[in-house]
């Protein structure tokens, strides 16, 4: 049976932590995970391709841009899902927020499985830079904004409902895959 591929991005490994997660939930079948950094697996012995890209300053990250770019033939062949992490969508539902939207009409996409999902604001772990915009980000956008605290967005069960969203295409469409 060909695995599905797990592709991801990210900077202080949140996207990194819910690729894992997806992948315990797609048991049922062989999983291959890969950092988009240095992506080993080949994407067109795939069952299905699913990426995960975090969003860093209103911009998806250079890794995922990239990939895209040098792949969209091999992309538009096969089952895709996207996954945007972002702290802007803390305040959404899962569905396609505008960084998510902005990347499929970039790249004419056309996921099967779309889902724009927050990340992990955390900090400490930051720069002394990277604090202060994203401190400013916050208070613009109304999130906390004193500079030391951490707080996990991440809804889980929405990333569950997500994979189980993925494994329902996958038995009605590609069973033989």
């Amino acid at each position: 049976m060909k695995p599905i591929l797990i592709l991801y991005a990210s900077r202080d490994g949140q996207a990194m932590r819910i690729a894992q997660k997806l992948a315990l939930h797609l048991d049922a079948y062989p999983v291959q995970l890969a950092d988009l950094k240095t992506p080993s697996a080949q994407i067109v012995a795939c069952k299905a391709l699913i990426v995960v890209a975090s969003v860093r300053y209103g911009r998806h990250l250079p890794e995922a841009i990239q990939f895209f770019k040098r792949h969209t033939a091999q992309i538009s062949q096969l089952p895709l899902a996207i996954t945007s992490v972002s702290l802007s969508a803390r305040k959404g539902d899962g569905s396609p927020n505008g960084y998510l939207k902005k990347l499929l009409q970039q790249f004419q996409l056309s996921p099967f499985a779309a889902l724009s999902i927050a990340g992990k604001l955390d900090y400490p772990r930051y720069g002394w830079l990277d604090t202060q915009i994203i401190r400013l980000i916050m208070r613009i956008s109304g999130g906390p904004s004193d500079g030391t605290c951490c707080v996990e967005y991440t809804d889980w069960q929405q990333l569950q409902n997500f994979a189980q969203q993925i494994t329902s295409y996958l038995r009605q469409d590609h069973a033989d895959g």
